[in-house]
C-alpha cells in the first residue's frame, strides 16, 4: 500500500519530467513584454499612416521596383487571395493536432504557452515592419479595371513587406514540427512533418504573390522569419 500511495504522490511528477520543455518566469515576461512592445509600436505607426490619395497611386513607377519583384505588379486574383486564406485560417491549428497524442496533450500548459508566445511575437514582429517600412501591395501599380481605387485607398494596401500570411503559416507549421521533434525525436514520420512543415508557407506564399498581394522579397523574408520563430521559441524553453 506504502508503494501505491508512494507512486501516487510522484506520479504529477513523473508526468512532468517526460516534457522537453521548462518554463521561466522571467523569461515568459520577457518574450510578451517584447512582443506587447513591438504590437504596441505598430499600433501607434499605423494610427499614423497617411492613405494614399488617388493621384498618389497613379505616382506610382513599377519601373523603380526590383527585377525579382517587378513582374509581380500584373497580378491579381483573388482566388488566390481566398486560397492563402485558409491556409492561413487553417495553420493555427496545426500545433493542436499534437494534443491527439498522450505526451504532448500531458504537457498542454507547456505547449500552449509557447504557442502562444509564437503567436505573439510574429505578431508583432510582421506588423511593425509592416507599419514601419509601408511598402505598397504590387497590386497598387496594377492598372487593371478589375481592381477599385476604393481597394488601393486602404492602409493595408501599404503592408506588402512582409507577408503576414506567409510567416504566420510558417510559423505555425515550423512550430508544430519543432514540437513533434522534440517530444518524438526518434520519429520516422519527421521527415515527412518537416517537408509538410516547409511545404505549407511554400504554398500560401506563392498564392499570395498570384494574388498581387505580396512580392517575391516579402514572401522570403515572411517565410525566414516565421520559420525563425516557429523554431527558436520551443527552443528557448527547452
Amino acid at each position: 500500500m506504502k508503494s501505491y500511495i508512494l507512486l501516487l504522490l510522484l506520479f504529477p511528477i513523473l508526468l512532468a519530467a517526460q516534457t522537453p520543455y521548462n518554463l521561466n518566469t522571467g523569461r515568459e515576461l520577457g518574450i510578451v513584454g517584447a512582443s506587447a512592445g513591438m504590437n504596441g509600436l505598430s499600433a501607434y505607426l499605423h494610427a499614423k499612416t497617411q492613405i494614399l490619395q488617388p493621384e498618389e497611386i497613379e505616382q506610382l513607377d513599377a519601373s523603380k521596383i526590383w527585377g525579382v519583384d517587378r513582374w509581380v505588379t500584373q497580378n491579381f486574383s483573388v482566388s488566390a487571395q481566398k486560397s492563402s486564406d485558409k491556409f492561413l485560417y487553417g495553420s493555427f491549428i496545426l500545433p493542436f493536432t499534437l494534443m491527439l497524442d498522450q505526451p504532448a496533450r500531458q504537457n498542454f500548459g507547456e505547449c500552449g504557452i509557447i504557442y502562444l508566445e509564437t503567436l505573439l511575437l510574429n505578431f508583432g514582429a510582421t506588423n511593425l515592419t509592416k507599419s514601419a517600412v509601408r511598402r505598397p501591395r504590387p497590386f497598387m501599380y496594377n492598372p487593371s479595371d478589375e481592381i477599385p481605387m476604393s481597394l488601393k485607398m486602404k492602409k493595408s494596401a501599404q503592408y506588402s513587406f512582409f507577408s503576414g500570411h506567409t510567416s504566420f503559416t510558417a510559423a505555425m507549421s515550423f512550430l508544430t514540427a519543432k514540437l513533434h521533434n522534440d517530444f518524438y525525436p526518434d520519429s520516422k514520420a519527421s521527415p515527412v512533418i518537416w517537408g509538410l512543415a516547409a511545404a505549407i508557407p511554400a504554398y500560401t506564399g506563392i498564392q499570395r504573390i498570384r494574388g498581387g498581394k505580396h512580392f517575391v522579397t516579402d514572401v522570403l523574408v515572411g517565410y525566414a522569419v516565421g520559420a525563425a520563430i516557429g523554431i527558436l521559441v520551443p527552443e528557448l524553453h527547452k
